[in-house]
């Protein structure tokens, strides 16, 4: 007690105690310091702020000690209060304390000016209008005197009966003194809109399982173009066997299955899934160490205005005795995580840099080539490029992939592309004849049609088509498809195309080795390279062919980049808009104006609304933000991976801004209700400003349970938990069913179908939004502390194996091969900071030893810490973290070859370039042509040696479709070798345990007869022989 003596000295209408605690122990320090250098990260904040007290004693609740026992079982032996014996209550006082029979009911003397003043009364309307008239209603159930309790009233009647004689905004009022709601058609509406949805999807599924099936082949083709596009192991030197999906079990920390990108994304999750685990393990250390009540603050609960008063006085006091212990907690937390973050960020570096020293790719062979001039495509610009390019740098150039402008042209050219694909690669496997079968005639099956089906079965080039074959497809496609009007044929003048369009300004050469490109690049970079009247820039390739979007080359303008930018930020703001006003209005408006009075709160079904308002408000930003960054259409895959990111995140923290204020205003109506007072007596509802209101710890509690609330499971595991169903194996079935019943359904129309989901990174955006969700319980009293990290830790674990799973099963091939995106999502860790650091300030504002402020200047204080802390966090990124990468050349810069790269690496920068494959074949008539990499269709590439193509390799292996998913008896016989394995691991550490044991005996007994012999040799005096003339002495002496 002589640590933490205190006195409530009311100080301001919040009634923020100075509570006064004597000056820290002076072994503080050091104790500080030995805890630093023996504990690691999970003890470490703990211990940063457990003081090695003594004699730590608090005041708890009756409630906390005997929580196994019901009220009246302890309170037998206790002696009941008198009636109308008034009493005030405070922290001490039993919360479960009943009245006596005659008079079981409490009733809240207001009238005296005496704060929390009870008295015993009888369970008559008399007698509570006596004590307090606006509370004339007896509830024995609740043992209170309460006013009525009606959903939609405003004023109640003095009758001492649940009628109402006023209704709020909405309600009008019935006959028999209830309100009804006025709105009821609108809640009737909407419900039957769901309901014909939910029948109308119902109704398309009955319709999907009663068709025939009558296009297996094409629905087999699709199924094993999806699985041959699945993320690979890479080709193997000489081996004649299609490649292998990549094992389950495969560290994806380590190992850069789909791009160095993805690797550092697993890292990342795995970096968060730690700090979690430490923050949580750390508050119970600390709680352990310290206060015990650290654990419970801020998570009991009260329904009546009596227990209010004592939870208030008891939390309030013992939450500013424990003050201390929190700003240490979260002072050590903010600094220990911001170096974390820095570490972590040398890591991911280094990382970076070493999987790109080690490995040889493509992007290690090519330059950039800039400022190149317009010309058209009758100009052969790849062969003159080349020339000059050798010329200036003097080195041997491989070729030359431009970039080329066809917008307009896109969608009919990688149409034509994929359907030549297709053909080819069924040509290649075996021939088989499918029967015709009719096109289904349901109006599901047709709609199906319209919205899903490609404008024609087949894409081919202009006069590769007689006229008499066109008529004679078209005529078929119009008796077929007399209402769809699918064309069996598309003619595109692929020709005419090619000739019309223009050169981008960018270009990339290829060199034979890496050192030769460096050297390349050297040679030009003072003077450049003149070329047609521009002079060209060469730099070395940052990213991958893969991670070029060919097709948006054409947009390098910054100022047209910028007003796209902003048509998506208003279309983005748009889709918000449209979410509030059809989802969050609806729900908002239920939750403000319901009766919270008497710790009333809406049920179930209103939490699961909540939550369904949440994952829907999140998955509709998940599809403005994911157009918007298309349409933006950046140059670089992680350019649009960066915006994208940026975007959600941040309509997401919109999102949860919404919900945290609605979530206040809640907690504000629910503690109101409940009429709630602060320390000082002042009720809640009279505080004006919002800090007064924010810092009263009967808010600070409702706040602390309902963020708790929303954070888990509501954001933190429930969308990801609808994930996999959402967007992976319900659009699998309902696609595949659909196919195997349409028979014009196939080729690349079955496979753009049913193709592999395209992985993107928007998962950053998702882990940031839950670590900025999760550092606000900071802000409240720490009985959530524990639940809300180790929830979060939970939840990430399974969003970490989801992932690792979808990686390797679910996803098509990709290729991220930059940092930029968790760099960015590092810079993004400076906000969880910043709101730490704001934390600290927020809880030490008139603490002892801390400066004191109004409201006013706590909440701009925060601001600054915020803002302070962001600027400081991207510092130490930009110019802190790069002084500690890694230098040096990569491994094998003047010894490996494009050759050896291209031979390994299907996806080049030729194979990658659509117009390149085009131009190959239509404009320079190479042969072999370069044939377009599309994932899943690596075999179909043929190698070329003068223009640089070296792959060659036999279709992947497709998986079996019909297997289970799960082999029971492979399960079996893991099971049995673990099994097996564990009792041989058991068996050699009971033999060393047992050979040590044996030595150690051995030693002991040699020890034991040493000890012995040494003992036997040594004589006391006394004993022994003795001469004749000197007599023995007695034995007592001896002793």
């Amino acid at each position: 007690l002589s640590h933490f003596s205190a006195q409530a000295v009311r100080c301001d209408r919040l009634g923020r105690s100075d509570l006064r605690t004597s000056p820290r122990p002076p072994f503080f320090v050091p104790a500080m310091q030995l805890a630093f250098s023996a504990l690691a990260l999970l003890g470490l904040l703990g211990l940063a702020a457990a003081r090695p007290q003594q004699g730590l004693v608090h005041p708890t609740l009756a409630v906390d000690l005997l929580q196994s026992r019901s009220p009246k079982a302890w309170l037998r032996g206790l002696k009941a209060p008198k009636c109308h014996d008034r009493k005030v209550v405070d922290s001490n006082s039993d919360k479960f304390l009943q009245c006596p029979t005659e008079c079981p009911i409490y009733a809240d003397d207001r009238a005296d000016g005496v704060d929390c003043n009870f008295e015993c009364v009888e369970a008559t309307p008399k007698a509570c209008s006596a004590v307090n008239p606006k509370e004339p209603v007896p509830d024995v159930e609740r043992g209170i005197c309460r006013a009525c309790i009606i959903y939609g009233c405003k004023t109640c009647t003095s009758e001492g009966q649940d009628t109402c004689a006023v209704c709020s905004s909405g309600y009008r009022l019935t006959a028999n003194g209830q309100c009804e709601n006025a709105n009821m058609m609108y809640w009737y509406g909407l419900f039957v809109v769901l309901g014909l949805v939910t029948l109308f999807i119902v109704a398309w599924i009955v319709d999907i399982a009663c068709r025939p099936v009558v296009n297996p082949e094409g629905l087999k083709g699709a199924l094993d173009a999806r699985s041959r596009s699945k993320v690979r192991m890479p080709k193997q030197a000489g081996s004649s066997e299609g490649r292998e999906l990549w094992p389950l079990d495969t560290n994806l920390l380590k190992t850069p299955v789909a791009g160095i990108g993805v690797q550092l994304h697993f890292n990342f999750q795995f970096f968060l899934i730690v700090w979690a685990l430490a923050i949580g393990v750390a508050w119970l250390f600390l709680a352990l160490s310290v206060d015990d009540a650290l654990l419970i603050l801020g998570t009991r609960r009260a329904k009546t205005a009596r227990q209010n008063c004592i939870l208030v006085a008891w939390g309030f006091e013992t939450q500013m005795r424990l003050m201390w212990t929190k700003i240490d907690f979260v002072v050590a937390a903010y600094l220990l995580t911001f170096l974390a973050c820095l570490a972590f960020g040398v890591r991911q570096l280094r990382i970076f840099q070493k999987v790109d020293m080690q490995n040889s790719t493509h992007k290690d062979y090519a330059a950039r080539v800039r400022n190149l001039p317009l010309m058209d495509g009758t100009e052969p610009v790849e062969e003159e490029l080349k020339r000059r390019l050798e010329d200036a740098t003097g080195q041997k150039v491989v070729g030359v992939s431009v970039c080329w402008d066809f917008q307009e042209h896109e969608d009919e050219l990688l149409e034509l592309i994929e359907s030549k694909l297709v053909e080819k690669d069924e040509k290649m496997g075996p021939t088989t004849v499918q029967a015709d079968a009719p096109e289904p005639e349901s109006f599901f099956a047709r709609m199906e049609r319209s919205m899903l089906a490609a404008e024609a079965e087949r894409v081919v080039v202009k006069g590769e088509m007689t006229e008499e074959e066109r008529q004679t497809a078209s005529r078929e496609a119009q008796a077929a498809n007399p209402e769809e009007m699918i064309e069996e044929c598309k003619e595109v003048d692929v020709v005419g195309i090619l000739k019309s369009i223009k050169t981008c300004p960018d270009a990339y050469a290829i060199f034979e080795t890496e050192a030769a490109r460096d050297a390349a690049v050297d040679a030009v970079q003072s003077a450049g390279v003149e070329f047609h009247g521009n002079v060209l820039k060469l730099n070395a390739s940052r990213v991958e062919p893969q991670t070029v979007n060919w097709r948006n080359c054409a947009n390098t303008d910054l100022v047209v980049k910028a007003k796209r930018v902003a048509m998506g930020f208003c279309i983005m703001l748009a889709g918000l808009g449209l979410w509030v006003v059809a989802f969050y209005l609806p729900y908002a408006w239920f939750t403000l104006t319901f009766n919270y009075s008497y710790g009333q709160e809406p049920g179930f079904v209103a939490g699961m609304t909540f939550s369904m308002v949440v994952v829907a408000g999140n998955a509709l930003m998940y599809l403005v933000c994911s157009e918007v960054a298309d349409r933006t259409r950046f140059i670089y895959v992680d350019d649009r991976e960066v915006c994208y990111m940026l975007l959600y995140c941040f309509a997401c923290v919109f999102n949860v801004a919404l919900d945290l204020i609605t979530t206040y205003m809640v907690a504000y109506r629910i503690n109101v209700g409940l009429r709630m007072k602060t320390y000082d007596g002042t009720l809640l509802e009279n505080l004006q400003q919002f800090s007064d209101r924010f810092e009263s710890y009967a808010m600070q509690r409702t706040l602390a349970n309902n963020l708790y609330a929303y954070a888990f499971p509501a954001t933190f595991l429930i969308p990801f938990l609808i994930e996999p169903v959402a967007t992976i194996y319900a659009p699998y079935k309902m696609m595949m069913a659909i196919v195997r019943t349409q028979p014009s359904m196939k080729g690349f129309m079955a496979e753009r179908l049913l193709g592999s989901l395209v992985f993107d990174l928007s998962r950053y955006a998702d882990l940031m939004l839950d670590v900025m969700i999760a550092v606000l319980i900071f802000f409240f009293p720490g009985g959530y502390n524990i639940q809300m990290f180790v929830g979060l830790a939970a939840s990430h674990v399974y969003i970490y194996f989801f992932d690792h799973y979808r990686v390797l099963r679910s996803i098509q091939s990709c290729n991220y091969a930059d940092k930029m995106v968790d760099w960015w999502t590092q810079w993004m860790m400076s906000i969880p900071c910043g709101f730490m650091l704001a934390c600290v300030v927020f809880k030490a504002n008139c603490q002892p030893g801390y400066p004191c402020v109004d409201g006013d200047t706590m909440v701009a204080g925060c601001a600054v810490a915020f803002f302070a802390h962001i600027v400081l966090h991207t510092l130490a990124l930009k110019f802190v973290v790069p002084m500690f990468g890694l230098s040096g050349e990569s491994d094998g810069a003047d010894s490996n070859t494009y050759q050896d790269c291209s031979r390994r690496i299907a996806c080049s920068w030729f194979s990658a370039n659509p117009m390149y494959c085009l131009r190959s074949q239509y404009v320079y008539q190479h042969n072999p042509p370069c044939v377009y990499c599309i994932p899943g269709k690596e075999h179909l590439i043929e190698v070329n040696e003068d223009i640089g193509l070296y792959f060659n390799d036999c279709p992947a292996k497709e998986e079996d479709y019909d297997a289970p998913h799960v082999d029971v008896e492979a399960v079996k016989e893991n099971l049995k070798e673990l099994k097996g394995k564990a009792s041989q691991h058991f068996e050699d550490m009971k033999g060393k345990a047992t050979g040590q044991l044996e030595e150690l005996k051995g030693k002991a007994s040699g020890h034991f007869e040493q000890l012995q012999g040494q003992m036997s040799s040594w004589r006391m005096p006394g004993f022994g022989a003795s001469s004749s003339d000197e007599p023995s002495k007695p034995l007592d002496d001896a002793k």
